[in-house]
């Protein structure tokens, strides 16, 4: 996020920001909805409020360079990847709406949140732990357990997003994402007892396949800017696959949905659960709106691999060489979310992409790794693959 007081100026520095704060209002709109939470939802609402200045700002930048059809073209595709991230974030708007209008949420909403591949937490740093008195950049908790703190509450107030010179303190609340392991790691340096990931079932079947979207809603938006980023015809004709495995997964949790509202007592609290369902279907379409700038060959500005590479999460590519480690492990045996702090969205083998590969996918020399982490994990990474910490 940009310091109090200084405006972006720059089409770069307006588009990392929007990323940036796209990331955060799809994160903190799930622990919203999980903790039912109105001050997390209140937070939500302000970056809503930032990204629509954001836009104000990069169209009024628009309209001033298009001086020619040259440069119409390339600030085009800028415009259509801004205006997907303010639709995504319109979308996180939505669902903490449901937050601050005190809707009654089905429980199946939280259930699904605690199903999905990342996991939300909110921890308490009790006395004596290992994370007091250390400031985030200290702690490298993204690149060494995968998880990062999103929001921190400190007596009656909140630090949103927190920064790399945030000094945690104890009696500190925390609203935290990461792998089950990283947490369970968190847990013990915070002092906290062991996090419980069930619920107690409430119509299973739909809060499965709420989790599954919630997980390809996610993965979608990281490969769209995967592949603006690494101008990949291939990775955004993937994400253009995977929205329609989610049109096929939004229409039979709407046909489940409405199926449950015979058995179901109280047939008002479905309503959340149809509103969820819509703001992710908008998430996943803002996502193909992304790769539909790669898919028809528009002109791809400079400024947008600039912009992505520094943004908070990052996505880069990185080849495994034969001297490296990695080679002959399985990306379970190496959990590198955890060892490293990246997580891997794609291998590229060959003439082969294998999107979210499984935790029994071995590594072999000449793959290349798309993965989403900070730069210090990208860097570790690097070093770990045999590049010696320099790019693939």
């Amino acid at each position: 996020m940009s310091e109090e007081g200084h405006e972006p100026h720059s089409v770069r520095e307006l588009l990392t920001e929007m990323k940036n704060t796209s990331d955060w209002m799809i994160d903190l709109a799930r622990a919203a909805l999980l903790f039912e939470s109105e001050e997390i939802a209140g937070h939500v609402r302000n970056f809503e409020r930032r990204m629509d200045e954001l836009m104000y700002q990069i169209r009024t930048i628009a309209a001033v360079a298009a001086r020619n059809v040259e440069e119409a073209r390339s600030i085009t595709s800028i415009l259509q990847v801004a205006s997907a991230a303010e639709a995504i974030s319109n979308s996180a708007g939505d669902m903490v709406d449901l937050v601050l209008r005190r809707m009654e949420i089905h429980p199946t909403i939280r259930e699904a949140a605690l199903l999905t591949d990342e996991k939300l937490a909110n921890l308490r740093v009790e006395e004596g732990s290992a994370l007091a008195n250390r400031t985030l950049l200290d702690l490298e908790l993204p690149s060494r357990i995968g998880v990062r703190i999103l929001a921190v509450k400190r007596g009656k107030e909140w630090i949103v997003p927190p920064i790399a010179s945030t000094e945690l303190r104890a009696g500190d609340e925390l609203v935290v994402k990461g792998p089950k392991d990283g947490l369970g790691v968190l847990c013990k340096m915070t002092g906290c007892p062991k996090l419980e990931f069930r619920g107690k079932g409430h119509l299973p079947k739909i809060g499965r396949k709420l989790s599954e979207m919630y997980d390809f809603s996610g993965m979608m938006v990281d490969m769209a800017y995967s592949s603006i980023l690494l101008r990949s015809k291939e990775i955004a004709e993937e994400v253009r696959k995977l929205e329609e495995k989610f049109d096929k997964l939004n229409y039979s949790l709407w046909l489940e949905t409405l199926k449950a509202a015979k058995v179901e007592r109280n047939v008002r609290r479905l309503n959340s659960l149809l509103q969820v369902i819509k703001c992710l279907e908008r998430i996943s379409d803002a996502a193909d709106s992304m790769a539909d700038v790669v898919l028809r060959g528009m002109e791809l500005h400079p400024v947008f691999a600039e912009a992505i590479a520094e943004a908070d999460e990052q996505v880069a590519r990185v080849k495994v060489s034969e001297r490296s480690r990695l080679v002959g492990k399985t990306l379970r045996e190496l959990n590198l979310e955890m060892s490293i702090g990246v997580d891997v969205i794609m291998i590229e083998r060959g003439k082969r992409y294998i999107f979210n590969p499984s935790g029994m996918k071995k590594l072999r020399a000449g793959d290349s790794l798309v993965v989403r982490g900070t730069y210090f994990g990208i860097q570790r990474l690097r070093e770990a693959c045999g590049n010696g910490g320099g790019k693939s």
